[in-house]
């Protein structure tokens, strides 16, 4: 195992949490992610205009795609774009 797998698998098993994720029709998986609430939502001259939640997943165990539906403590939300992917680990935004 290289470096930076032992670090992605220690930084999931330490802050993640686990959560429900569908992709419809298909029927809902439950995998571990990383959660960044409160990021700010940027506007066109770089004010803040907004926050949202962020989760990120292991490439290995699911990529996101728009309209996936992600439950979290007893709340589901959608997925509104792909943040960003490195190859390993991939970030979306939520709606709401």
């Amino acid at each position: 195992m290289d470096a930076f797998s032992t670090a992605d698998a220690v930084v999931f098993d330490a802050l993640g949490v686990v959560a429900q994720i569908q992709r419809r029709p298909n029927p809902s998986v439950s995998i571990r992610l990383v959660v960044r609430d409160g990021v700010e939502r940027l506007g066109e001259f770089q004010q803040v205009v907004g926050r949202a939640r962020h989760v990120l997943a292991r490439n290995a165990e699911w990529v996101f795609r728009r309209g996936d539906e992600v439950s979290l403590d007893g709340r589901t939300q959608s997925v509104e774009a792909l943040v960003r992917d490195d190859g390993r680990v991939n970030e979306a935004v939520l709606h709401g």
